[in-house]
Formats: C-alpha cells, sequence, structure tokens
C-alpha cells in the first residue's frame, strides 16, 4: 500500500485512504515551514515519505506470499 492506500502492484485503493495520503503530505509540508525548514528540503522530504511507502508495501506484499 502507497501513501493513501492504493498500491503501486495493482488492487484497488479508497478515497478515504487517498484524502488520508494528501493530508499526511501536507501535513509534513506544513510542518516544515512551521519549524523554518528551508523550502528546498521539502522535495527532499515528499520523495523520502514515497520511497518509504513503496518500501512497506514491497515488504509487506513478500510477507504476505
Amino acid at each position: 500500500m502507497l501513501v493513501g492506500g492504493t498500491s503501486l502492484f495493482g488492487g484497488a485503493g479508497t478515497v478515504a485512504g487517498t484524502l488520508i495520503g494528501a493530508l499526511l503530505l501536507t501535513l509534513v509540508l506544513n510542518g516544515m515551514n512551521l519549524l523554518q525548514i528551508n523550502s528546498s528540503w521539502q522535495p527532499l522530504a515528499t520523495g523520502v515519505i514515497i520511497l518509504l511507502a513503496v518500501w512497506i508495501d514491497t515488504r509487506t506484499r513478500r510477507i504476505g506470499e
């Protein structure tokens, strides 16, 4: 499951899951702004979150098989 509930490897996500994923990413970026972290680091944080979600999805699929 990727951020929001939809897997890159097929399956079906939900609207609620997608909204939660978008909210999560928005909260992280807003938190970085509130902590006055340079805006050039925000794409890196987003990328790390997405890579972590893909890694978790891959691991859970391997364990499930």
